[in-house]
């Protein structure tokens, strides 16, 4: 279960959201900046979530250190490629924060 369950994540993950500008701007009169925004933070909470239900599965023994290890370490990737260093730290010390279970599997910063 948990294989497939870090397998479906791992897929999800990425798959980054994609938006169309031109659609989007004729609908919503929005500027392409704006919209390209919006996707990146959409992206970075979605991230964000997964991480938080991987410590979640972590903390109630689900998952194991080293799955839990793993799919946090390429949603980090994926963090700090997207929305740099400060960003990732910023992650990570709010995961610790709120899942102090989770503090094993998180990155040392």
């Amino acid at each position: 279960m948990s294989h497939l369950l870090l397998l479906m994540h791992l897929i999800l993950v990425t798959m980054p959201v994609a938006a169309n500008p031109k659609e989007d701007i004729k609908t919503n009169n929005g500027s392409e900046t704006e919209l390209t925004r919006e996707t990146e933070m959409i992206n970075l909470g979605r991230n964000i979530g997964w991480i938080d239900a991987t410590c979640s599965w972590f903390g109630w023994g689900h998952l194991s250190l080293e799955n839990a290890s793993t799919s946090i370490s390429v949603i980090g990737e994926a963090i700090q490629k997207a929305h740099g260093s400060d960003t990732y730290s910023w992650v990570i010390e709010r995961t610790a924060k709120k899942y102090p279970k989770c503090k094993p599997a998180l990155p040392k910063l």
